[in-house]
């Protein structure tokens, strides 16, 4: 028989709310691959569905129309902890679509603590672009530099309904400021656990293209290619080696990313973790050498004559809308 909420004694719940572009995915596989671990040293941390091992889908269950009951999977996940601390970790925290009190009045009694990562404003937007241009739903057309950007570079719109939260901890995602350098031993960290015997491998978490190719894979979007094409060329081209190449977002732009963080810090400030130094989020970072449209122009060049040629040969019909 399931236990309601009023049943299960008071346990701790960490909740992992995982911002856009702050490594989530690839901490949610670090933490699917040493479960068995955590479960041992009393944290658990399980997907709600095998077909989904890097991500926790729990919190979909509280977004309207949900074939899922928010509630009743929630109280199955506590019961099933048997009073050990239990971890979710979910993007979907972040959604305005989810049920924010009804999840919290859930948790009423339990001794929840929230944490999340705080990234660097213009970053941020860099690796949003590469994201929603890669996404074959999206047909992503918008130049980077145009706005408005794809995410609010100061994420305060996602993380403004948590921070009324007394216990909410965010931290840097900033490497030199991780304990061990590393995200995953700076997140095991966090919650109180010991990173002896954890496999640290770097894997699954989304891989990005430099921004020469993602350019090319943006004009590539316009010819509204289908999922199966966008799939094809978008494997074609993380077989292509290319470096990181120069920043790719203006002066101009950085600064506006550096203020929309400014004005966001008085809300954040309240809840950074001891020792966190703000000073990386209000970082410049440094236009190329030759100007923005002169790096725009040559990694058009660097990728377009590739793209049309593979377009060519797979696509017919896509190279058609690319003439």
């Amino acid at each position: 028989m399931l236990q309601t909420f009023a049943e299960v004694d008071s346990m701790t719940i960490i909740l992992h709310i995982g911002v856009h572009k702050t490594g989530t995915s690839a901490l949610q596989s670090f933490l699917h691959r040493n479960s068995a671990l955590l479960a041992d040293r009393g944290v658990i941390y399980k997907p709600t569905i095998p077909d989904w091992p890097n991500h926790n889908p729990l919190a979909m269950a509280f977004m309207p129309g949900s074939i899922d009951h928010g509630p009743t999977r929630l109280a199955m996940t506590l019961a099933e902890a048997e009073n050990k601390t239990v971890l979710i970790s979910s993007e979907m925290l972040c959604e305005p679509e989810v049920d924010f009190d009804l999840l919290l009045s859930c948790l009423k009694g339990h001794d929840v603590r929230v944490i999340a990562y705080v990234r660097h404003p213009s970053d941020i937007v860099v690796s949003a672009f590469n994201e929603v241009v890669r996404h074959h739903d999206r047909h992503w057309t918008r130049p980077l530099n145009e706005e408005p950007f794809a995410y609010d570079p100061s994420q305060l719109d996602l993380l403004r309904p948590w921070l009324k939260i007394p216990n909410i901890t965010l931290a840097p995602y900033d490497r030199s400021q991780w304990v061990g350098g590393s995200i995953f031993s700076d997140f095991l960290a966090m919650i109180g656990v010991s990173g002896d015997s954890f496999d640290f491998s770097q894997t699954g978490g989304n891989e990005s293209l430099s921004y020469p190719l993602i350019e090319a894979l943006r004009h590539v979007n316009i010819a509204c290619p289908s999922a199966d094409q966008h799939r094809a060329i978008l494997e074609l081209l993380q077989t292509i080696k290319c470096g990181p190449g120069e920043y790719p977002l203006t002066r101009k732009n950085v600064r506006k990313c550096i203020k929309r963080m400014r004005l966001a810090l008085p809300s954040y400030r309240p809840h950074f973790r001891s020792g966190f130094d703000e000073g990386y989020l209000l970082e410049p970072r440094h236009e190329p050498e030759g100007g923005w449209f002169s790096l725009r122009g040559s990694a058009i060049a660097r990728a377009t004559g590739f793209l049309v040629k593979a377009a060519t040969f797979l696509f017919p019909a896509l190279d058609a809308g690319l003439m």
